[in-house]
C-alpha cells in the first residue's frame, strides 16, 4: 500500500499538541470571533470526477506570473470516478506526481502520458550513468515551488525502493525542477547536494526575501534552515545552526524544539514571520507560531484548527497543512490539509478520501497584530 507510505515518510514520530490562544489569553480584544471556518469552493474544485486529477496529496501552490495558479500534488489520481464515488483502477494505479494548472475555474492537469500506462510530471534522471529506474524503484515526492529568474521552479525529494515490502524505500536526496513559462515544460532537474551531511530534507517550505532565499527542510522531526543570495540558487549556500549561520551543511541544526509534520510553511505577513504546521505524527491540530526573523526564535504557539475525520475512522488520517498566501486578504487567508486512509482499497471504494481540503484562517487568530 504505498499511497500511505507518503504520509509515514514525511512525518516524523512526535508528540504535543496546540495550545489555543484564546486560553492562553482570554480577553485579548478582537479575538471572539476569530475562528477558522471550511473553504467550499476550492475543495469543490478538487472533487473530480474523470479527465485527470481526481485525487491527491502534498497540495502546494504557486501564483504564477499570468494569474494562474499551479497546484503541486504528490501521489495523483488519474481515471474516472463513478457517481456512487467509487474509483476505476488503473496500471499504474496512481503516479508519482503531478501539476493541476488553475486557470479561473477550470482545471488542467499535467503529467507525462506513455504508449502503455500514465507516468509522473517528473521523473528521476539516470544515476551515475545507470539507467532511468522505473518509478516503482525511484520516484520524486514534491516539495515547494516559486518563481525564479522567470522560471518555475520546484523542489523534489528523490525515495528508491531497497526491497519488496512497502515500508522497503529510502530518501535519497533534494533535486530541483526548472520549468519554462508559460507552458510550463521541464528544461532541467539537477541535485541540490547539501541535504545528505545531515539527512535533512530540504525544499519543503520556500520564503523570498529581498537579499536571500530560504529553503527549509526537516530532520528527525525538527525544522532546519538554509539560504542563498536571492535570484540565483547556484549561488553558495548557507545552513543556519541553531544559533548562527555557516557554510558547512553539516553543522545545521533545528529552528527550534517543534515537533512537527515535514511538510509546512513558513511566510512573512506584514512585519512578522509566520510558521504553519501540522503538529504530533497523526495529529489533526494545525498550529501557528510568530517570530521576528525568518528562522526564528519562533513563539505565541497558537491551534488555528482541528481537522474533523469523517465518522471518526480509525484508518483515516489528516496531514501536512500548507498556506496559500496568493489566497489572502486583509483578515484571512487560505490554508489547505491532506487525508489519507491506511487501507488502499478504501481509495477505491471511496474516492472523496484523498484529496484536499481547505479552510479560511483568520490572520486574527495567527498573531492579534494583524
Amino acid at each position: 500500500m504505498k499511497l500511505s507510505i507518503t504520509i509515514l515518510v514525511i512525518m516524523a514520530l512526535m508528540a504535543g499538541s496546540c495550545s489555543s490562544r484564546k486560553s492562553e489569553a482570554p480577553g485579548k480584544p478582537g479575538m471572539e470571533d476569530a475562528v477558522a471556518v471550511p473553504e467550499t469552493y476550492f475543495t469543490d474544485l478538487f472533487i473530480r470526477n474523470c479527465c485527470g486529477f481526481t485525487g491527491g496529496d502534498g497540495t502546494y501552490s504557486v501564483l504564477l506570473p499570468d494569474g494562474r495558479t499551479v497546484w503541486i500534488f504528490g501521489d495523483t489520481f488519474l481515471g474516472t470516478v463513478n457517481p456512487d464515488m467509487t474509483r476505476e483502477q488503473l496500471s499504474p494505479m496512481f503516479i508519482r506526481n503531478s501539476f493541476v494548472i488553475q486557470d479561473g475555474d477550470s482545471l488542467l492537469t499535467l503529467y507525462q502520458s506513455g504508449p502503455t500506462h500514465e507516468a509522473s510530471m517528473v521523473i528521476p534522471p539516470a544515476i551515475n550513468g545507470n539507467e532511468v529506474l522505473p518509478e516503482s524503484a525511484a520516484w520524486f515526492w514534491p516539495g515547494d515551488g516559486m518563481i525564479e529568474e522567470g522560471k518555475l521552479k520546484v523542489y523534489l525529494s528523490r525515495f528508491t525502493q531497497s526491497k519488496s515490502g512497502m515500508w522497503d524505500f529510502q530518501w535519497h536526496s533534494t533535486w530541483l525542477a526548472t520549468f519554462s513559462l508559460p507552458e510550463i515544460k521541464e528544461e532541467s532537474v539537477i541535485e541540490i547536494p547539501y541535504g545528505q551531511a545531515k539527512q535533512v530534507h530540504y525544499g519543503h517550505a520556500l520564503l523570498e526575501e529581498p537579499d536571500y532565499t530560504y529553503v527549509y527542510g526537516a530532520h528527525e522531526g525538527r525544522p532546519h534552515a538554509a539560504r542563498y543570495l536571492a535570484g540565483d540558487v547556484t549561488n553558495p549556500w548557507e545552513f543556519f545552526t541553531g544559533e548562527k549561520w555557516t557554510g558547512d551543511p553539516a553543522q545545521s541544526g533545528p529552528m527550534g524544539d517543534m515537533h512537527a509534520s515535514e511538510q509546512f510553511t513558513v511566510l512573512k505577513i506584514q512585519d512578522k514571520y509566520v510558521y504553519i504546521t501540522q503538529l504530533d505524527s497523526f495529529s489533526t491540530d494545525i498550529c501557528s507560531f510568530v517570530a521576528e526573523t525568518p528562522y526564528g526564535p519562533w513563539k505565541d504557539k497558537s491551534l488555528l484548527y482541528s481537522t474533523p475525520i469523517p465518522g471518526e475512522d480509525e484508518n483515516l488520517i489528516t496531514y501536512n497543512a500548507i498556506l496559500h498566501p496568493q489566497f489572502m486578504d486583509d483578515e484571512r487567508i487560505l490554508l489547505s490539509y491532506n487525508m489519507n486512509s491506511f487501507v488502499l482499497e478504501d481509495h477505491f471504494s471511496n474516492a472523496d478520501i484523498y484529496r484536499p481540503r481547505f479552510v479560511w484562517v483568520p490572520l486574527k487568530l495567527i498573531d492579534t497584530g494583524f
